[in-house]
């Protein structure tokens, strides 16, 4: 099991890692903001988070109403707070457990058989997605004007995550959708697409370069546009990674 801690007290932060780790669960990532909290969980996507109610820059309730909106698979969640006033809001963004401070091993061991509950009474479903071979075409309808136009996967440069949309970027044209960039980003894994930022997925197939800007991102150009992308730097150090660059 892949574990996600959001904390920002550095004492309660190692002690639940020690916890966790005693437990055999896989420390994924740890930050102590709601900000990069958001911005990591895109590329970690761990099993279970670990949130803080209070944070610098938010709440735990916000991220795990993010989670929930913006995965198609989220990832469970167990609050870990001195704050007891919350355990009702916290229930209502499906938590799968509300634990206060200062928490023992106990406590933290008894969510975590709460979650491997869950996860041995699901079912596998094997669907037709499931059964279609990876290499088949696919299409991705758009509208435009007054009429809907079916793209294939090699016509798009790139994604783009705009308040309640999509833009989809080709050649010659911006297109728009109401799918979310994480349906997107599922259906063209496997189409040479990488999730560059946490608004960003790209057609690697139409990368013209990818120059080192601050704080080691990437300044991303492509073939016959002019538009030009930064990464983020989670995303900069696993495009080098897949890229082994």
């Amino acid at each position: 099991m892949k574990a996600f801690i959001v904390e920002d007290e550095y004492i309660s932060r190692e002690r639940l890692k020690r916890i966790l780790t005693n437990l055999s669960v896989k420390i994924e990532g740890e930050v102590d903001s709601k900000e990069q909290a958001i911005e990591k969980l895109f590329y970690l996507k761990p099993d279970v988070v670990f949130l803080d109610i209070r944070l610098p820059d938010g709440t735990g309730l916000e991220i795990a109403s993010y989670i929930l909106q913006n995965f198609e698979e989220p990832p469970y969640i167990v609050f870990v707070t001195a704050h007891g006033e919350y355990a009702l809001e916290a229930f209502k963004v499906n938590s799968i457990d509300y634990v206060l401070k200062p928490y023992k091993e106990e406590d933290i061991k008894k969510s975590l058989e709460k979650i491997n509950s869950l996860e041995n009474k699901k079912v596998a479903l094997t669907g037709v997605a499931n059964l279609v071979s990876k290499s088949e075409e696919i299409f991705i309808p758009v509208k435009y004007l007054n009429k809907y136009i079916l793209l294939k996967p090699s016509d798009i440069y790139y994604i783009k995550a705009e308040l309640s949309e999509t833009i989809i970027r080709t050649k010659d044209h911006e297109y728009l959708s109401n799918k979310r960039l994480y349906e997107f980003e599922q259906v063209l894994s496997n189409k040479g697409f990488f999730r560059v930022h946490k608004s960003y997925i790209i057609n690697l197939a139409k990368v013209k370069e990818m120059k080192v800007v601050e704080q080691s991102k990437f300044l991303i150009s492509f073939e016959g546009i002019q538009d030009a992308i930064k990464t983020s730097r989670d995303g900069a150090k696993l495009l080098r990674e897949f890229l082994d660059v």
